[in-house]
Formats: C-alpha cells, structure tokens, sequence
C-alpha cells in the first residue's frame, strides 16, 4: 500500500456534506482512530445552517436504527430527538378500502433538524471543524492531493468523501473533477419529492392519525407515485413523490377525498412547501483514488426511500473503517463496493416491484391487491417490508410470487379484468 493513500496523524480528509452520511463518516473515523492512537484531520464542508436551514427529508427512523448507533456509531441511541413512536402503517388506494398494517414499534418520528443538529455535534465533539460554506471547485492535483475552493475557503486535503446527496451544483463540481480519472456521475434517474409541515389540532393526530404513517396510493394523480402523511409531536408532515412533482400536485393531494378523509375539513393557509429529490437508480465511479461516495450520491436507495437515514449511516461508517484499515486507494475502497454488493443487487428487484406497483396504480389493480392481503399473510408480510424499509426487495417478490400468493393475485387480477371489460360492454 502506498504510504501517501493511508491514514496517519496529520493526514487531512475533507467531508462534503453535514449530513447523516457525512456526519457518520466523521464520528466513526475519529473515534476508530482514537483506538488506535492516530490524530487525522477530518473538515466537514456544510451549505446549510442547522439552526435556521434543513435537509428536505420526513425524518422518519427504521429498525434497527438503535442497533445502527450503538454498534456502528458507539452513540447512545438520542430518545430525546424522538416525537413520535411509529406502531404501523395504513395504506389508502384511490376509493378505498384501507389496508392496516403493523408489526409492532421501533420506527420513530423525529424532527430532521434536531437530528442533523445532534449528528453535526457530535462529530464536532470529536475534533471534526465545520466550515459552513459550499465548495465550489475541486481538483484532484496531480494525484497527491486534492484541492477544494468554497465560498469561504480554500484547502489542500489528501482525500475527500461524498456526502453531497443529490445537490446538482455540488455533484456537477465532482462529475467534472473526475472526468479524466474515476468519471463519478450522479444518479441519472430520480423522483422529485414536496414536503410541508401542517400544525393540526391535537385530537386530529390522536384520533385520526393515531401513531400510523398513512401511504396513499392515488389513480387519478398521475404524477404522484406516492404520498404519505406522518404524525409528529404537535404536527404533521406531508409528502409526494413522483417524476416532476409541484406545487399544484400537493395542492391536488390536500384536497383529495381520501386525504380530507383523515385531515377533515382543514383550512390551509400559505402553507410552504419545500421541494427535494431522492435517486431511483445507482451513481457511477462512486471510488476513485482518494474519493469516496457516501449516502444518496450512491444513489444505493430503496425505490421508496425506506431507511434512507439508515443507509446514510451505514454507508458513512463502513467507508470510514475501510479508509482507516486499509486506505483511501481505488483499490483498497474496492472493499467498501464489495460489502454493499447485496444493496446494490437488490436494486433490480426493488426496479421490478416499483414497475408493478406503478401499473397496479395506473389500473386500478391495487385494490385488489390490497384485498387479496388482508387474507394471505405472505402477501400482507411483503407490502410491510416494503413500506417499512424492512426487508429486501428480493424476499418481498420472493413471498409474492410464492405459488400459493402468486395463484390468489392472478385469479384476483383475471376477475378485475372480467368486471372491467363487462362494465365496458
């Protein structure tokens, strides 16, 4: 290994984004490295404010997320940032009926700024500096350093890692930096998302909402492929997603039967919508000889963004451990891509489960889906695994096309058409 590409005391790292990403990356490097008696130089670059701005995201945590930060963080899991225990789901089709579905708690709610604010200060409480500022250039320097220009500074660092997300300005500065060596490139597919925060009387949250995440799946939305509605502490946060969503959309939404359904007759007034966007499809050249992509700028989500967070972290704190025992070389962050082989994989069947929730959707089939679930456990078992972030997208085709489950959904999708083309007669 070469000694330049190994971290030692006084080698510098540069983490572009203060995020759960790059705050683990951060937490978990210098407390390894404490172990070991080195004294690296970790700088974390963050745009945003967490006392004013934050990152466009529900805030929702998934199991095993307690487990997450004792073993990969060594933090305590913060039960303090927690506003709400999450007992469940309730999926809404377009005119009903409902399906209910839980497995017990272990997802919380919080508030995405408290959490981005205790991870940030956490990493801070370790030797981490914060520079509040965003990179506007960098260059990977005759291959023995990598120089980085911000809007407050400049630096020389020996390795940089990703944790920008899906930020369009800072993902075009890496694609070109990297265009004649690594050739990272952002995900090319991704579903644009509006968030709005709604304070709503209390008997609202505990008597309609209760302590479930209510999904909705609408046919007569086009552009929405989902939204949901997530209680909090004293509020409520709402999201669509979808290719090209806008502002008109979540107006549509607020004002569907099935949503007023649980809101009632609320008036909303100047509500602020926030846009943001989560990656469908995996980046490329996310390695590179002293670079490494973390969180969202993998693209390595679930198509429903389940266990975002999650991944965020665990992301950050194996590509730390491989940085710290064996390099920041290509070569050595090839142990990195290795480990999450089984994420990566897991993407084609999570594309192949969104292409038949999407024409279940556009058909009306959902339904009938729904239905069939409410009796076939393996069917109810795999539409949890897969709103909950629970579970692979392999094992939730796997117990649908099961022969049993796979049996019931297509007699149950030979009778809809039947009523269909009867009704069209």
């Amino acid at each position: 290994m070469e000694n330049d590409l190994i971290v030692k005391d006084g080698t510098k790292i540069a983490i572009i984004g203060g995020g759960p990403a790059g705050t683990s990356f951060a937490i978990k490097l210098l407390k390894e490295s404490q172990k070991k008696g080195i004294r690296p130089k970790v700088i974390i670059f963050e745009g945003k404010d967490f006392n004013i701005h934050y990152n466009q995201c529900v805030g929702v945590l998934s199991p095993p997320i307690e487990e997450i930060f004792i073993n990969s963080l060594e933090i305590p899991f913060p039960t303090e940032l927690v506003k709400r225990e999450i007992s469940g789901y309730i999926i809404h089709p377009s005119g009903g009926p409902s399906l209910k579905i839980s497995r017990g708690l272990g997802t919380y709610a919080t508030r995405r700024i408290l959490f981005d604010r205790f991870m940030l200060k956490e990493a801070k409480n370790l030797g981490a500096e914060i520079i509040n500022s965003r990179v506007t250039a960098v260059e990977f320097f005759n291959e023995k350093e990598v120089r980085i220009y911000s809007e407050g500074k400049f630096l020389r660092v020996d390795a940089v890692v990703g944790g920008f997300g899906l930020d369009e300005a800072t993902a075009s500065v890496f694609e070109k930096a990297s265009s004649n060596t690594f050739k990272y490139k952002r995900p090319e597919k991704a579903l644009e998302t509006i968030i709005t925060k709604i304070h709503v009387p209390k008997e609202i949250i505990e008597g309609n909402l209760k302590s479930m995440i209510h999904a909705f799946l609408l046919k007569n939305i086009k552009k929405i492929e989902f939204g949901a509605i997530t209680p909090k502490g004293d509020h409520i946060i709402i999201n669509i997603a979808g290719k090209n969503v806008s502002s008109s959309d979540m107006d549509l939404f607020l004002n569907q039967p099935e949503t007023k359904e649980i809101l009632g007759e609320i008036e909303f007034k100047e509500l602020d919508y926030f846009k943001g966007i989560y990656p469908i499809k995996p980046a490329k050249g996310v390695i590179g000889n002293r670079f490494v992509a973390i969180g969202d700028a993998t693209g390595w989500i679930r198509p429903y963004k389940g266990k975002g967070i999650n991944v965020a972290i665990e992301t950050g704190t194996k590509a730390a451990e491989v940085v710290l025992n064996y390099g920041f070389s290509k070569k050595a962050l090839m142990k990195y891509l290795d480990y999450f082989k089984p994420l990566k994989k897991d993407y084609i069947y999570g594309k192949i489960f969104r292409t038949l929730v999407i024409f279940s959707l556009r058909t009306g089939f959902i339904k009938e889906i729904l239905k069939i679930s409410k009796e076939d456990e393996k069917i109810n078992e795999s539409i949890y695994m897969a709103v909950s972030g629970e579970g692979k997208y392999k094992e939730v085709l796997e117990k649908i096309f099961s022969f049993n489950s796979f049996f019931k959904i297509s007699k149950g999708f030979l009778n809809f058409y039947l009523k269909k083309f009867n009704r069209n007669k």
